[in-house]
Parts: structure tokens; C-alpha cells; sequence
């Protein structure tokens, strides 16, 4: 095993623990940890592409990739469902998408007030 390759497995490896280490961070609505470990992913996503080309492809390298992704669908999923919960709860409704496809929300339909 070349030392590139090492290291790709090493920082792939580190990727796919940031994903999880994020579902845990949604469950738990952790702001400044979700904030913390999307720079985390940002730097080990510019290592890799430092990677990507001393290291030749091969199906070990693929299956890596295929287990980041299984990782990122997760969490992307995980994200999209505890965005809907935290709609439901504050009683707003996805409406579409506006020209710049930004989600637009319709206003809650009921006051919540305390006294």
C-alpha cells in the first residue's frame, strides 16, 4: 500500500466518522457542533482532493467512496427529516422554491403566545 493510499483511507475513514459524529449532532440540535464539524469536513474534503491524483483507482478506493456516500445520504436524510420536525413544530409549511431555490415557508397559521 503506497503512503497516498494510506492516507486517503486515513481521511476517508476520518470523513465517514464526521458524518456520523454530525447525524449525532442533528439528534441532538447541537448548533455549534454542526457548525464545527462542517469546517471540520471542509478541510478533510480539500485534503482529499489533494489526494486525488497521487493515488491510482482501484476497487478498494471505490468501496471507500460508496461507504462516504451510504454516510452523506444518512445524513443528509437525518437533516431533512429533523428540518421538517422543527416546520411541524413551529406550525410552518414548506410552500416550494423561489427563482434562487430557496425554500419558501407559508406563515403559521396559529398564534403562539405566552403570558
Amino acid at each position: 500500500m503506497t503512503p497516498a493510499l494510506h492516507q486517503l483511507r486515513l481521511l476517508g475513514e476520518e470523513l465517514r466518522q464526521a458524518f456520523a459524529d454530525e447525524r449525532a449532532a442533528i439528534a441532538k440540535l447541537d448548533h455549534a457542533r454542526l457548525a464545527d464539524l462542517a469546517d471540520h469536513k471542509r478541510r478533510l474534503c480539500d485534503q482529499l482532493v489533494a489526494l486525488r491524483e497521487k493515488v491510482e483507482p482501484s476497487p478498494e478506493i471505490r468501496d471507500l467512496f460508496v461507504a462516504i456516500q451510504v454516510e452523506a445520504r444518512a445524513t443528509a436524510m437525518l437533516a431533512a427529516a429533523a428540518t421538517e420536525a422543527v416546520r411541524a413544530l413551529l406550525g410552518t409549511e414548506a410552500m416550494g422554491y423561489d427563482r434562487r431555490a430557496r425554500s419558501t415557508a407559508a406563515p403559521a397559521l396559529r398564534l403562539l403566545a405566552t403570558y
